[in-house]
């Protein structure tokens, strides 16, 4: 009797498991969970293509283009923005799957990025810019210093892997065709803040208490929504192809990159950066100290100063 109350309870919860991952899987494919760009009415938006692209500009001069990284979104951005558009013409956008932006028609890889990036420059009139990328944002401003025909464009790189990366199983599964929107469906709905808390504590080394507090739970609020756990799934995995491809041309590049990485090593790209370094023909190495991978946030003067400076250079050129 107890043998076949345990083979009922077995098979009531095998069907429950299948049927809450295909409930999962369907409304993953939806936009149940992410956040509402009509209800976003303090941020401005710009249509490319399939694709509405949130995006702040602020400032005139000197046109300065901000790339995050993944997962990331334009507050990532928002400690540079308000001294340097002072002096400068600032924009940042959230990437495709990002932020307050959609993904209707994005195939998570690099050239999908430069490519919407070269859009928005073209589109907004952005007059030969200096580009900033962090992290897997500096993924996409190096593909374009590779393959771009300007050469009056010139690069800050902000601690981002360049060689190689190696996905985790988690990533694996989440990117995986149908039943990883319902993977990050579920997780947005039970794992993801405690996650995304786990994984920013590490990359800050000197910044505590309310402070670090805002700023983890800002994250966790937008990097949360199932799109954006699908997204940085997908980028990564696609990522370690397309660096792969993207290193057989840095040698030959003419591009004038300031790559930017901490002492720390733990924790950070610094290896990557530096082998980068030496491959490049026209690149500058900055080691910041005590700073972790969001040097933009936790050493924000000193970002401030090196891109004030190299956007003076180019203005006195021009």
């Amino acid at each position: 009797m107890k043998k076949h109350k345990s083979k009922k309870v077995l098979k009531f919860s095998s069907l429950s498991i299948g049927i809450l991952f295909l409930v999962s899987i369907l409304l993953g494919q939806s936009n149940l969970g992410n956040l509402s760009q009509n209800e976003n009415n303090k941020d401005t938006f710009i249509t490319i293509g399939d694709e509405k692209i949130r995006y702040l500009q602020k400032g005139e001069g000197k046109d300065i283009l901000f790339i995050h990284g993944t997962p990331g979104s334009i507050e990532d951005w928002k400690e540079l923005i308000d001294s340097l558009s002072q002096n400068f013409r600032v924009t940042a956008f959230d990437r495709l799957g990002h932020g307050y932006s959609s993904a209707n028609k994005y195939t998570y890889h690099l050239k999908d990025n430069a490519d919407l990036a070269e859009q928005l420059i073209e589109n907004m009139k952005l007059n030969s810019p200096l580009i900033v990328g962090h992290s897997y944002g500096g993924c996409v401003a190096t593909y374009m210093a590779v393959n771009s025909k300007s050469i009056e464009r010139e690069y800050v790189i902000i601690d981002s892997p360049f060689c190689e990366i190696q996905p985790s199983i988690i990533n694996r599964l989440v990117s995986a065709p149908i039943l990883g929107r319902g993977i990050a469906f579920l997780s947005a709905y039970t794992i993801a803040k405690h996650e995304i808390k786990k994984g920013i504590l590490p990359m800050f080394k000197s910044m505590e208490g309310d402070k670090l507090n805002y700023y983890i739970k800002e994250r966790q609020e937008i990097w949360s929504q199932p799109k954006v756990i699908y997204s940085n799934s997908k980028e990564i995995v696609n990522l370690q192809y397309d660096l792969k491809s993207l290193s057989e041309n840095y040698k030959i590049t003419d591009a004038r990159m300031i790559l930017i990485t901490e002492e720390d090593s733990i924790d950070t790209f610094r290896k990557s950066t530096e082998k980068l370094h030496k491959e490049l023909k026209n690149s500058e190495l900055i080691i910041i100290k005590n700073t972790g991978h969001y040097i933009q946030l936790e050493q924000s003067s000193q970002m401030i100063k090196i891109i004030r400076e190299k956007a003076n250079q180019l203005m006195s050129k021009n």
